[in-house]
């Protein structure tokens, strides 16, 4: 089995069904899928023969253009990628990193992409007692301590969605800048939270690389698109190891008509935040541990007596065709213990209560 969520077609094909039968908890996407200007230019653009033959845009002229003006920054401050994890390589080769220090549990292609690259991975494990909530205070007593290069710091954290502030996170920069290392900081699903990014800091200052994805939030990671923001100096360093074409020009042209569309945004948070909150009571009710969130997921504790995690993911699948996400692949956690559940529409919460109550509290 994948140890990553969202890979359907892989579950579909051991289970011998269509993944289009498969209802999906284990990828954070958003539920409402691409904003109906965005699907339209898709469309027309995907029926445009002459526009098929053309190459790309290799710079991402208005992507880059609409991202500056949503975040208020340079465009020459912006480099864009297929998808935030593709652009996890490029940034520390750029960097010429050979330690980084990582808080764990953690998205695990970053201990994939330092082994690729040879790089060390220095571990900052997060405390169960405290959400997996990142402690600023004893994270920059270890970046004294550690004689690191970068800094890895995902905000909000996954799999737990704890939130770190933005003036905590300065902290941390801080930090990192008298130890004379860099920050790379992973905000992938920031847009849950677009009042703590540090965007603007990292396209004004040295030190600082903030990583995004487009594709989570506007609901089509089958785009894969994600970005870069750092100083020009430093974007420059990260283009100019990225392919000539990084991005289809399909995915270009649909994710900058989903970013000008804040009718789509704004209705996204009210229903992210109100199904969140609504989905952590109700899976509370079932004597599972709900972590707090500022994300589009939930990270699940099982009790003692509940099935183990990959026995609940596998019971959900076969009886149920819901799957979730298992935890036992994410360093610091312990195995059997704990998954990840998305926060998707009302109706298909509902689905997925009945489901987990089936299995929970069986009759």
């Amino acid at each position: 089995m994948t140890t990553h969520g969202g890979d359907v077609w892989q579950v579909a094909e051991e289970l011998g069904i269509p993944a289009s039968e498969l209802l999906d908890f284990s990828a954070n996407i958003n539920p409402r899928g691409l904003p109906p200007r965005a699907m339209e230019r898709l469309v027309r653009d995907a029926s445009d023969r002459r526009l098929l033959t053309l190459y790309p845009d290799p710079s991402a002229r208005r992507l880059r253009k609409s991202l500056s003006e949503h975040l208020s920054i340079t465009e020459n401050s912006i480099a864009a990628g297929p998808g935030a994890e593709a652009l996890l390589a490029p940034i520390l080769r750029s960097l010429q990193v050979q330690r980084v220090l990582v808080p764990i549990p953690a998205f695990s292609e970053y201990r994939r992409v330092c082994a690729q690259q040879n790089i060390e991975c220095v571990l900052f494990p997060l405390e169960r007692s405290q959400c997996f909530r990142v402690s600023s205070d004893r994270l920059c007593r270890t970046i004294e301590a550690e004689n690191c290069d970068v800094v890895l710091l995902n905000n909000p954290h996954n799999p737990s969605g704890a939130m770190l502030h933005a003036d905590e996170v300065r902290r941390v920069l801080d930090a990192t800048r008298s130890s004379g290392s860099m920050l790379l900081l992973d905000e992938a699903f920031i847009d849950y939270a677009s009042h703590e990014t540090l965007a603007r800091e990292a396209a004004a200052q040295t030190g600082l690389v903030v990583l995004r994805s487009l594709t989570k939030f506007y609901g089509c990671p089958a785009l894969r698109v994600g970005y870069a923001v750092a100083h020009p100096d430093t974007i420059r360093l990260i283009a100019a190891l990225l392919p000539t074409w990084p991005v289809t020009q399909l995915a270009l042209d649909a994710l900058t008509e989903a970013i000008m569309d804040s009718e789509y945004a704004e209705a996204s948070l009210a229903e992210n935040a109100a199904e969140r909150d609504s989905l952590s009571q109700s899976l509370a009710t079932l004597g599972l541990v709900v972590f707090p969130s500022a994300a589009n997921y939930l990270l699940l504790e099982l009790a003692s007596g509940m099935p183990k995690s990959s026995e609940l993911r596998m019971s959900l699948l076969r009886k149920h065709r819901i799957l979730i996400r298992n935890c036992d692949s994410y360093e610091g956690l312990t195995s059997g213990r704990y998954v990840r559940v998305a926060v998707r529409s009302a109706a298909e919460n509902s689905l997925l209560m009945q489901a987990l109550a089936a299995q929970l509290r069986p009759q």
